[in-house]
């Protein structure tokens, strides 16, 4: 590929404005924004939402009797539907994808299930960013009813993480942390629910503690942990000097460690195919190559690289190049090229990657 082909392609896009509010022809520019709302299914409260108005402003202007001025209301209307236009260009087909990742998640959780008795298990996901631990987390809840799904963030304490665990489960949120654990271990303690909390990569070793006491032992819930390698390193750590007991305990609870982060460095053991890698990113009528694909393989096992969320951003990218819908196929070279250009940290790594596929791709083709 050219130079500067993908940014052209992200330029042209930059430029491109789907609404453009002008007084003089408001009710043309009401009839495409309903027929916009109709098409995608968005509501005019949510557009409310999005605007930071009531409802009863995006209806009244739509309608045309908005008693105030209209100029503000319908720029900031036009601006908000340009950035949902966008995104809509941007959106793959199909958003999750039950990846090898999501598999071994899902044995976690079963196994987790499965050997809570009179107390709960825990499970571990770790993994650094990227990999899909988040989605696949979420997936599960919602495919799950008996699942439950908190994220945790580092601003939160000990009392607004229970809050929110409250709040996902329908208890009451308010009180102390002591009367929102009792709460919490009157409402649990007969559903067996499996928790997961997701990004607690910063979770503290008394944090950990209450969780495992609270949730697993009183609650008799099974939790899964999401994070990276700091939420592995603070359980093992811990078990080495101050709060040794109470992880002696967390660990007695421990189900399983699903080590994303290892598993993908096993050679012998695939974390992703190449079916995965090609139900992720072909879309919209391109296809990969078989070294673009092995490329994008290679990547999502890069530690560092940001491995599925990377290959997206780029993939994504090219889509938008004249060029490569011509072709209709993605392969090793326009991977690199776009990474290039795009001023990715990982286009250092990736000639090495590409050649690699590339070599493989021509073996196949010999043999």
């Amino acid at each position: 590929m050219g130079k500067k082909h993908i940014q052209h392609g992200l330029s042209v896009d930059a430029a491109r404005i789907e609404f453009r509010y002008d007084a003089e022809h408001w009710s043309r520019f009401s009839e495409e924004v309903r027929a916009f709302l109709a098409e995608h299914k968005i509501t005019q409260s949510e557009l409310a939402r999005w605007m930071h108005v009531s409802d009863g402003v995006v209806s009244q202007f739509l309608r045309g009797t908005y008693a105030a001025d209209m100029a503000p209301v319908g720029a900031k209307m036009a601006g908000v539907l340009n950035t949902v236009a966008r995104q809509k260009r941007r959106a793959p087909v199909e958003k999750y994808v039950p990846t090898g990742v999501a598999k071994r998640i899902g044995t976690l959780i079963a196994e987790c299930q499965a050997f809570s008795d009179v107390e709960g298990r825990i499970g571990l996901v770790i993994g650094d960013s990227g990999h899909g631990k988040t989605c696949c987390l979420r997936a599960a809840a919602e495919a799950n009813k008996n699942i439950v799904y908190v994220q945790y963030d580092c601003c939160m304490t000990q009392l607004s993480l229970f809050a929110a665990i409250a709040r996902a489960v329908r208890v009451r949120s308010n009180g102390t942390l002591a009367v929102l654990a009792e709460r919490l271990i009157d409402a649990l303690k007969d559903r067996r629910l499996l928790l997961i909390i997701d990004e607690a990569s910063g979770v503290s070793v008394g944090l950990l503690d209450r969780l495992r006491q609270v949730l697993v032992v009183k609650s008799r819930c099974s939790l899964i942990l999401g994070g990276n390698a700091q939420l592995l390193q603070t359980i093992r750590s811990a078990g080495r000097g101050a709060g040794a007991e109470s992880m002696d305990q967390f660990n007695g609870r421990l189900m399983g460690v699903l080590h994303l982060d290892e598993l993908a460095a096993d050679p012998d053991d695939p974390l992703y195919t190449f079916e995965d890698v090609r139900r992720l990113y072909e879309y919209g009528g391109i296809k990969l190559s078989r070294d673009g694909a092995d490329a994008l393989r290679r990547l999502m096992l890069l530690p560092g690289s940001g491995r599925l969320r990377t290959a997206g951003v780029i993939v994504a990218a090219l889509h938008m190049s004249a060029v490569i819908r011509r072709r209709g196929v993605i392969d090793a070279d326009a991977i690199l090229a776009g990474a290039v250009e795009l001023g990715l940290p990982i286009g250092e790594w990736l000639p090495m990657i590409c050649k690699e596929a590339r070599l493989v791709d021509q073996a196949v083709a010999v043999g």
